[in-house]
């Protein structure tokens, strides 16, 4: 996860994501903002919609490099 600072603006990676695995995933219709509710209510969080755009390339990118192998070879999971 990216963290974001008002006066520099994105950060960098978070090395660590929460324990608690992700219950709801709500994007305000007025704003953008996405809300992630966790199991665990101590590690909800607000993502502003430029915060959570950085967020969704990064893990798309992540999945792609982990499915490249599936791609390449499928017979490699066969």
């Amino acid at each position: 996860m990216w963290y974001y600072s008002h006066y520099k603006g994105l950060k960098g990676m978070y090395t660590q994501l929460p324990e608690s695995p992700v219950r709801k995933v709500y994007k305000c219709r007025h704003c953008g903002d996405v809300s992630i509710k966790f199991y665990d209510p101590k590690q909800d969080r607000v993502y502003t919609a430029e915060e959570w755009e950085v967020i969704m390339t990064d893990g798309r990118q992540a999945l792609d490099k982990a499915l490249r192998i599936v791609r390449e070879d499928p017979k490699f999971f066969s």
